[in-house]
């Protein structure tokens, strides 16, 4: 049948019609959190909608990635919850069947070989004690062990065999990452740092040897006021790693020396290395880093005679630099290239004799699971992260600063619809989460709900955000609540004075420290007619006491250490601050979050209701930090952008098509 092509309608911003629901937002999401080769085939875990939301793994080969066969049981979910946010949950056993995961429920090892039941390789503590960062190592499955048993969480870097004996290889830090053996199995490497620091502010290199049951520490490198990164071993005496302190993360190489002069000097103590002891390797001039809020993050691939690497700016580049093949691997660098188009957003997962694994997302395509060739640089796509049957609703955001802030705008787009021409649309301005974070310019289905209907998102990366190197991220020290809003009226005053927005109708919102960020910004300005808080920080005094281990001194570097800075966490937490308040106000809040309690939102909501501030307050038995159930993920989406439409005045009537 012949199709005929839909006339335009003009109609004004918020009453466009769209046929991207906020049940296809949820059902096309498919993320892809890990990915590994074994011979032919290629492992990535992934969430499956349909089933919950759970996290299952996928297993598909390179000649045929449309064949896929999903290897995980129904009545399993891969997810680690080491300092909460997980990470790393799942490794493969390259010279056997075996596939190592957490499983979410019980937070317990276990070993599925494809086609067959699972079996637990851990004890079962109901949760209690919990692995994350598994790498498989010929001498067994390294992980970092937390202990939640008692009140003070304890953490050890474990050597589990694959019998299920438990060897503790390291206590020494209470927060520990990236568990490397060296390829003779002499020396454990790992990144560790303690309270108050974030693994973005401090870290230490810690290296031990494990060749005898004392397992000595043998040598150190403390980064003060340096974020160390993802050690990799490139022969037993030289590490690869990211360092951020010559202003932004790059790539260095560190020489330990060999066993015999470690033994030489053995009785002398640990040895305490500097940072001018790391030699530079690779410097793109952007991040080749950036915030460990899971483990296993990784940002360089490591190769005999290359790295591939992950730098990220305002957008992302995969980068492959050429390297010498001497008696000391990776200590200069041939040849640098970019690999491919520009995206947003990259993470990097595995790399194999011929290809690289990567995730990448852009503003043109949605995000994508794709395979590398080392030698051509040809991309194949191995899986897609969404599954959508009206792509062209999507918009394409561009990155741009306004007043000297980084944004991400997603313009009102709609393939049906047009607007008149002296209107300008109504936005909702987005504060990003973390505050540690960044916003980058990758196609969204949630963005795109409200772009399709006539809707702007604008994305601010104010002062704190990663991306833009350490100066940037240190504006936001002692200043949370301060200079992220500052950044965020700046660039909004920005997009008004270009008149790109209707200055009567900006609403602001943001998840978690976002969610923080949104609320102070109602409290201390007049530019918007509302704003939404998912899981937001409202009450400092009560976040410090409630929130989880990973986080509990995160607040001494954004406001100041308590009770020092008594003050600052009475005068800035938005609970305080109520009567400031005179627009309306969304609450989306889970039952069941451990990171910002739901006391955080209910207590809020309360001091609304006695001000008078007009609101609406959505509480969702069974979620956590970060909605995953269907019709949780549905019932926020839409009630979000029914309370803008309410706000902003827009007509409800469907116009004429």
């Amino acid at each position: 049948m012949k199709e005929f092509l839909q006339e335009v309608v003009r109609a004004p911003y918020g009453t466009w019609t769209s046929p991207l629901s906020a049940a296809e937002v949820h059902a096309g999401s498919a993320p892809i959190f890990d990915a590994r080769f074994r011979g032919e085939h290629v492992y990535f875990s992934t969430k499956v909608p349909e089933e919950s939301s759970r996290t299952g793994l996928v297993r598909t080969c390179l000649s045929h990635p449309r064949d896929r066969e999903q290897v995980l049981p129904e009545d399993f979910n891969i997810r680690s919850s080491v300092h909460e946010y997980g990470g790393a949950a799942w490794a493969i056993d390259p010279s056997s069947e075996i596939i190592y995961f957490v499983n979410a429920a019980d937070q317990r090892v276990w070993q599925l070989i494809p086609g067959k039941a699972p079996h637990p390789l851990t004890p079962d503590t109901s949760g209690r004690i919990r692995y994350g960062d598994l790498v498989m190592t010929r001498w067994g499955l390294l992980c970092v062990r937390e202990d939640n048993r008692s009140t003070r969480k304890e953490r050890a870097i474990v050597l589990l065999t694959r019998h299920g004996a438990t060897n503790v290889l390291s206590r020494h830090a209470h927060f520990m990452a990236w568990p490397r053996l060296s390829p003779d199995g002499a020396t454990l490497a790992f990144i560790g740092w303690e309270h108050p620091h974030m693994p973005w502010d401090s870290t230490s290199l810690w290296l031990i040897d494990v060749r005898t049951p004392q397992i000595p520490v043998r040598a150190v490198l403390h980064g003060k006021d340096v974020s160390l990164l993802q050690p990799e071993f490139t022969s037993d005496s030289t590490l690869l790693l990211g360092s951020d302190h010559a202003g932004h993360w790059a790539l260095y190489a560190l020489n330990f020396g060999t066993r015999a002069q470690w033994d030489a000097v053995a009785e002398a103590g640990p040895r305490e290395f500097r940072i001018s002891d790391l030699r530079p390797v690779l410097d793109t001039g952007a991040e080749i880093g950036g915030p460990l809020w899971q483990l296993g993050a990784r940002w360089h691939l490591n190769a005999p005679d290359e790295i591939w690497a992950h730098s990220q700016a305002d957008t992302a580049q995969f980068v492959r630099a050429t390297t010498s093949t001497g008696r000391e691997p990776h200590s200069r660098v041939h040849e640098v290239r970019e690999v491919g188009r520009t995206f947003g957003s990259i993470e990097l997962h595995d790399i194999s004799d011929s290809h690289v694994l990567a995730s990448a997302k852009s503003s043109d395509s949605v995000g994508a699971l794709y395979a590398i060739d080392r030698a051509s640089g040809e991309f194949i796509e191995v899986a897609a992260e969404r599954h959508d049957a009206h792509g062209e609703y999507f918009s394409h955001p561009y990155t741009r600063e306004l007043g000297g802030v980084p944004v991400v705008i997603h313009p009102p787009d709609n393939p049906r619809f047009v607007a008149s021409e002296d209107e300008r649309p109504p936005y909702v301005v987005v504060a990003h989460g973390g505050p540690t974070g960044q916003a980058t310019a990758d196609m969204s289905a949630r963005n795109s709900y409200f772009t399709s209907r006539g809707i702007g998102v604008m994305e601010v990366n104010y002062g704190g955000s990663t991306g833009y190197g350490r100066a940037w991220r240190n504006r936001l020290r002692g200043q949370w609540g301060i200079v992220d809003v500052e950044d965020t009226v700046t660039a909004v005053r920005g997009l008004i004075a270009e008149g790109l927005v209707d200055p009567q109708r900006i609403a602001i919102s943001g998840a978690s420290a976002g969610g923080w960020t949104a609320l102070s910004a109602l409290a201390s300005s007049d530019l918007f007619a509302c704003g939404t808080s998912y899981f937001g920080v409202t009450d400092l005094m009560r976040f410090v006491v409630d929130t989880h281990d990973f986080e509990r001194h995160y607040i001494d570097g954004l406001v100041g250490p308590w009770p020092q800075a008594h003050h600052e966490y009475m005068t800035r937490s938005p609970i305080r601050r109520v009567r400031s308040i005179t627009v309306p106000v969304a609450i989306m809040q889970g039952d069941r979050d451990p990171i910002v309690p739901p006391s955080q939102a209910q207590d809020f909501v309360g001091m609304l209701e006695l001000a008078g501030v007009e609101y609406i307050y959505r509480l969702y038995k069974g979620e956590s930090h970060g909605f995953v159930r269907a019709e949780t993920i549905i019932d926020s989406l839409e009630s979000e952008f029914g309370f803008y439409v309410d706000v902003f005045g827009i007509a409800h009537q469907r116009p004429q098509s």
